[in-house]
């Protein structure tokens, strides 16, 4: 992530998640941020075909009213759920970060789907294999 969001100053990166025991869900990572930043503005970044599947994650309500979901068309446009805030990005993109590590474990090229210095960080660590 840290290689990813390089020189991207809105970003900021922690390992909180990883240093943290026991299984993680996204609603405690969302709901530990918002205690730890009540005004800040959180954002959910998401592909259209996890937000179709948003209402069987743990406590999804909970975590919408910590975050606001930004939504990559992937492959259909996602529509708007009451209650939640979302909004659509106004660009699609059809590569999921499973799809990523798939294509790294097969020994197929991520050219183009990630930043550069992401794709030689990923094949150099092998942290994908």
């Amino acid at each position: 992530m840290k290689k990813g969001l390089s020189g991207q100053k809105w970003a900021q990166v922690s390992d909180w998640e990883i240093k943290r025991s026991g299984v993680s869900f996204s609603v405690d990572t969302a709901a530990y941020w918002k205690k730890k930043a009540p005004q800040g503005a959180l954002f959910w970044i998401m592909g259209s075909d996890q937000w179709s599947l948003l209402p069987q994650w743990k406590d999804f309500r909970r975590l919408a009213r910590c975050v606001h979901f930004l939504v990559f068309p992937r492959p259909a446009t996602p529509k708007p759920r009451r209650g939640i805030r979302m909004t659509i990005l106004p660009v699609r993109f059809d590569f999921s970060s499973t799809e990523i590590r798939q294509r790294v474990l097969r020994g197929l090229s991520i050219r183009g789907l990630v930043l550069e210095d992401l794709e030689k960080c990923i094949c150099e660590s092998q942290s994908y294999r």
